[in-house]
C-alpha cells in the first residue's frame, strides 16, 4: 500500500482501500503518513512540477530508496533541499552530503536545473566521493561546462579559508544508452528508450531492487517502451496532463499549436490509462502532471480510469511511496 510522509493517516487510507475492495471499485490510492517507513524499497518524491514557478511543486526529481541508499533520478530545482527536507522527516539515505548517484532522463531544463545544486551543496556539507552522473547523449558535456562554468568557486572554496576538499566536487559521468546500465548490491538500472517530442534522445529507467520493479518514465509521448518495460511492474511512475489548453504558455503559439506540443512532448491521461493497463501496472503513480484550461484532478483520474483499473496515486512533493 502507498505510503503518504505528510498528509491523513495511514488508517483512514486502509478503511477506504478496504470499503472499496468490498465494492469492488478500485480506490484512488492514497500515499499517508508513517513513522517507520519501508525498509526496503519506497520511492521519494522531491519535486513533481513543471517548468512552470509553483511554489509547492518543485522542478522534477524523485529518489529510489533501496536498503537505504538513494538513487536520484532528474535535478530539478531545489533538489538539494528537498532531500534535506525528506531527511529530516525520517528518509536517512537522503541526508544530503550523502547524495552520490544520479539518473537523468533528458536534459530539458526543468530536469536539470538542479544539477549544480546536486553537484556541489552535497560537496559543501562534507560530500567526499563524486557524484556519479548517468544520462542521455550531452550529459558528460553538460557536467563538464557546470563544472568550468563554477570554477572560481571550487578554487576559492578549496584553496581558502573553507578548506574544502579536492574530490566531492567532481562528476564521475556517463552518457548510456538504453540497456543495463549499472548495477550493485542494492538495485540494477536498465535505460529505456521513450519519444519526448524532438529530444534526439530521452530515457527513462526500470529499478529492480529488493525483489520490486519501478519503472520511471520521464517525460514522454506514448512509447511501447514504458509498456515492454514495465510488465507488470510494482509501480509505474509517469508523466501526464489532463485537458485543454485555455490559453498558450507561449505567447507565439496557438491554442492549436500548444496542443500539437502536448501531444507529440506529453501523454495525456487517456492515453496513460491505456499504457498502464497493457502494461499490467501493479500501480501507477501520477508525477510532472499538468492540468490544462478547467480540468481538474478528478477529471485526469477519471480518464485513466477509462482503461485502468488499479491502484492510483497523485504525487506531491515529499511523498513517500512503497510500492
Amino acid at each position: 500500500m502507498p505510503i503518504r510522509s505528510a498528509g491523513i493517516c495511514w488508517l483512514r487510507t486502509l478503511f477506504i482501500a478496504m470499503v472499496a475492495a468490498a465494492a469492488a471499485i478500485p480506490p484512488l490510492a492514497q500515499a499517508q503518513q508513517s513513522a517507520t517507513p519501508p525498509k526496503d524499497v519506497k520511492i521519494v518524491f522531491l519535486g513533481t512540477g513543471s517548468p512552470i514557478p509553483n511554489a509547492d511543486r518543485q522542478g522534477p526529481s524523485l529518489a529510489i530508496v533501496a536498503n537505504g541508499k538513494a538513487y536520484l533520478v532528474d535535478a530539478g530545482s531545489g533538489v538539494s533541499r528537498q532531500a534535506n527536507s525528506a531527511f529530516q522527516r525520517g528518509i536517512p539515505a537522503l541526508r544530503p552530503n550523502d547524495l552520490d548517484i544520479a539518473f537523468l532522463t533528458h536534459l530539458h531544463s526543468d530536469h536539470t536545473l538542479g544539477l549544480p545544486d546536486l553537484i556541489f551543496t552535497p560537496w559543501i556539507v562534507g560530500r567526499t566521493k563524486p557524484l556519479r552522473l548517468y544520462g542521455p547523449e550531452g550529459t558528460k558535456e553538460m557536467a563538464t561546462r557546470i563544472l568550468e562554468a563554477f570554477k572560481e568557486d571550487i578554487q576559492v572554496r578549496t584553496t581558502g579559508l573553507e578548506d574544502g576538499n579536492t574530490t566531492g566536487y567532481k562528476v564521475d559521468a556517463h552518457d548510456v544508452q538504453p540497456g543495463n546500465i549499472y548495477q550493485d548490491g542494492n538495485v540494477s538500472v536498465r535505460a529505456i528508450l521513450v519519444k519526448h517530442g524532438s529530444w534526439k534522445e530521452a530515457l527513462g529507467y526500470r529499478f529492480d531492487a529488493g525483489g520490486k520493479s519501478i519503472v520511471v518514465s520521464g517525460d514522454t509521448a506514448p512509447a511501447e517502451s514504458v509498456v515492454e518495460a514495465c510488465s507488470g511492474c510494482d509501480a509505474l511512475v509517469h508523466e501526464v496532463y489532463s485537458g485543454r489548453a485555455a490559453n498558450s504558455q507561449k505567447p507565439t503559439l496557438s491554442l492549436d499549436q500548444w496542443m500539437k506540443y502536448e501531444s507529440a512532448f506529453h501523454t495525456s491521461a487517456p492515453e496513460l490509462g491505456e499504457i498502464a493497463a497493457r502494461a499490467k501496472a501493479k500501480m501507477l503513480i501520477l508525477t510532472h502532471w499538468g492540468l490544462l484550461g478547467n480540468a481538474k484532478e478528478d477529471d485526469m483520474v477519471r480518464e485513466i480510469r477509462e482503461k485502468y483499473s488499479g491502484p492510483i496515486v497523485i504525487a506531491r512533493d515529499l511523498d513517500v511511496i512503497a510500492p
